[in-house]
């Protein structure tokens, strides 16, 4: 009979018990789990850290639409509101903040200025083409790096952005279109971007060659 009693009140600890080993593993997978997640993640931004500019996986864009500081020409360009650059001021005002002190800005005001090519005309769009040129010939390898994650800057981003550079070899290629100056835009670029990450790279090929075909359908227009 002792035995008995003995027996059922084993299997009774065994039973408590067991829930709370059960729960304890569990709990120690989750922990692992995301202990995995996080330093995974670190690693990520530890492996890219040695370059100055990181690949933009959230793009944030939301907290400048919010930011009372933010143009209103901006916002309504980004949101696809009604607008128009007949503000000579605060349009080239957009120009100037593609290299603005605030790094964390400027992929947003990227995305405005490509957004704002499709209204460019008269003086925005010399100022547009200069700015344009110049932004990508010294700011080679943040420009490649908005390219990174196509959820922020898409193919047609980069395609709107040859668009804009040649605007600027029309203009001030004008008398030598028969010089190689696209070509020699292009090798600078390449030349910049040495310490920039293969996709990067891939990037600043891609314009080259989309800059290439824009140039060639424009002299042919000019035949």
């Amino acid at each position: 009979m002792k035995l008995t009693v003995i027996i059922i009140l084993t299997f009774g600890l065994l039973s408590c018990n067991n829930p709370t080993d059960k729960n304890s593993v569990d709990n120690k997978t989750a922990k692992d789990s995301l202990v995995h997640i996080d330093s995974f993640y670190i690693d990520e931004n530890e492996i890219k850290g040695g370059s100055e500019y990181k690949e933009f996986y959230d793009c944030d864009f939301d907290k400048f639409v919010n930011d009372a500081k933010t143009p209103k020409l901006a916002k309504d360009i980004y949101l696809d509101k009604e607008w128009n650059l007949n503000n000579d001021n605060e349009a080239l005002a957009l120009l100037d903040s593609l290299t603005a002190k605030d790094k964390n800005s400027r992929p947003f005001y990227f995305k405005v200025v490509t957004k704002s090519e499709k209204k460019s005309d008269g003086y925005y769009s010399e100022g547009l083409g200069y700015a344009g040129y110049n932004y990508v010939l010294n700011n080679t390898q943040e420009f490649a790096s908005y390219f990174d994650n196509k959820q922020c800057h898409t193919d047609n981003d980069l395609a709107t952005w040859a668009d804009i550079v040649i605007m600027e070899f029309s203009i001030s290629g004008e008398g030598s279109y028969d010089k190689p100056i696209v070509d020699d835009y292009i090798k600078k670029l390449k030349s910049n971007c040495k310490n920039c990450s293969t996709t990067q790279n891939e990037t600043i090929n891609k314009f080259g060659l989309t800059l290439k075909e824009k140039w060639d359908e424009f002299l042919k227009q000019t035949e």
